[in-house]
């Protein structure tokens, strides 16, 4: 059985509204979405490197969330993916994270069977503060990898098939390809619905990306 494919992610403000009022999150579909920089020198790594002083402009009325407390990855019972563990493992990036609706990292990356693919599993590695969702590393049986995203905590009770399947949303076929959009959204949220910056005001990276919503010029300013 698959699951359905997506993006799901809060408001940014002007560039991509919510269409249910006072919903937290909401879904979009992947070719709706602005393009990630995988041709930047250093990879999504070096990019998101790149990243890590905004956190100190891009902060709300009491300062900016990041996502905190991370599991240790070596000797997981699972075959962790390398890019997730090289992440993880890297306190420049891991511990700079933002997010504006105060997520966490799992503290014990707990290993379920999947219900949706035979022979994979499920490892929760990131947390909504209210419980409202719960991302995935989905590890396939042939050793690939891709991030999901549901409703459910599937390493605390058995959630039958039916119900995962409508329940959970391929949001990345990657952790690189997740942590990066998750990272420069957060960070756009900030800046665009926190802060109410105008187009010249907001960062270059944060630019970069919510531009591609309006196709917009950046303003010049004198």
């Amino acid at each position: 059985m698959t699951v359905k494919d997506g993006w799901i992610s809060f408001d940014l403000g002007r560039f991509r509204p919510h269409e249910v009022a006072f919903a937290t999150y909401s879904g979009s579909p992947h070719d709706q979405l602005p393009v990630l920089p995988h041709g930047h020198p250093g990879g999504l790594h070096g990019w998101m490197r790149e990243l890590v002083p905004l956190g100190e402009l891009a902060a709300g009325e009491y300062g900016m969330d990041t996502v905190t407390d991370g599991a240790p990855v070596s000797g997981h019972e699972a075959a962790l993916p390398a890019e997730f563990v090289a992440f993880m493992a890297d306190p420049v990036l891991r511990d700079s994270v933002p997010t504006c609706t105060s997520c966490y990292w799992a503290a014990d990356l707990r290993v379920a069977p999947s219900p949706v693919r035979d022979g994979a599993l499920l490892v929760r590695f990131l947390n909504d503060q209210q419980g409202c969702l719960y991302w995935y590393l989905h590890l396939l049986p042939d050793g690939n990898h891709e991030v999901l995203c549901g409703g459910e905590a599937y390493d605390l009770q058995q959630v039958p098939r039916e119900v995962a399947v409508e329940d959970l949303v391929r949001v990345a076929d990657g952790f690189d390809r997740f942590i990066a959009r998750f990272w420069i959204e957060n960070l756009a949220w900030y800046e665009v619905a926190g802060q109410k910056r105008s187009d010249a005001e907001l960062s270059a990276p944060v630019w970069e990306y919510v531009r591609q919503y309006s196709g917009a010029d950046r303003p010049v300013t004198g």
